[in-house]
């Protein structure tokens, strides 16, 4: 390794030290930059999936307690009043679920739902005796809204994969890469001359 000599070792080792140095910044602000992504997934996923499929399965569970109430063929006001009560639960419900982060076919979907659920206060509004398979659109409105949540979340839990396997391979090439540099410094180390020689020259005075 004679070729080492003729190199500028403080030069080199100082351009060396700098990349090193440029090298873990660098790798440090990649990692937080996937770091806020992968925190920005899981954070959609929570808010804009779980917590809708809760509205979902809300207005589902009132839908189906709609029709045990018009199943019962109880022509009396109070059935009625029930009924009413509940679609107000539903149109609530729906009002919060709209404010989320909706994708064109949510959109579309909803704005199909809460059609059918206006439609259908109105029948029971102006009916007597409605029948319980009015209920029908309603509850396959929200079957595609659930069916559209498990899709959804299926992407994001593969951009969430996508995203930590992207942060694994730069931390392992920004190790090896540091790796290399520590093998070069060490080479610039042990080829470079020493400052205090290992043996002092002796005086030719001295005899």
């Amino acid at each position: 390794m004679r070729w080492t000599y003729s190199i500028k070792n403080k030069l080199v080792a100082s351009l060396v030290l700098l990349a090193l140095c440029l090298l873990v910044l660098l790798s440090n602000y990649l990692d937080r930059i996937h770091t806020q992504s992968v925190k920005a997934s899981i954070t959609t996923m929570y808010e804009d999936r779980l917590i809708v499929e809760e509205y979902i399965l809300k207005m589902t569970r009132n839908v189906y307690q709609i029709r045990e109430i018009l199943q019962s063929n109880k022509e009396s006001d109070q059935e009625k009043q029930q009924v009413e009560g509940l679609i107000s639960e539903i149109k609530s419900t729906y009002q919060t679920f709209s404010k989320t982060r909706l994708t064109e076919n949510e959109q579309a979907t909803a704005e199909e739902l809460i059609a059918q659920i206006n439609l259908f206060e109105k029948i029971v509004r102006s009916e007597k005796n409605v029948d319980p398979q009015n209920t029908n659109n309603i509850l396959s409105s929200l079957s595609k809204l659930s069916n559209i949540q498990l899709d959804e979340s299926k992407l994001i839990m593969k951009e969430i994969e996508s995203q930590y396997a992207t942060i694994k391979a730069s931390s392992e090439f920004a190790f090896a890469i540091v790796l290399i540099i520590l093998i070069v410094l060490q080479i610039l180390v042990f080829s470079g001359e020493s400052l205090i020689p290992m043996f002092k020259p002796k005086d030719p005075t001295l005899n």
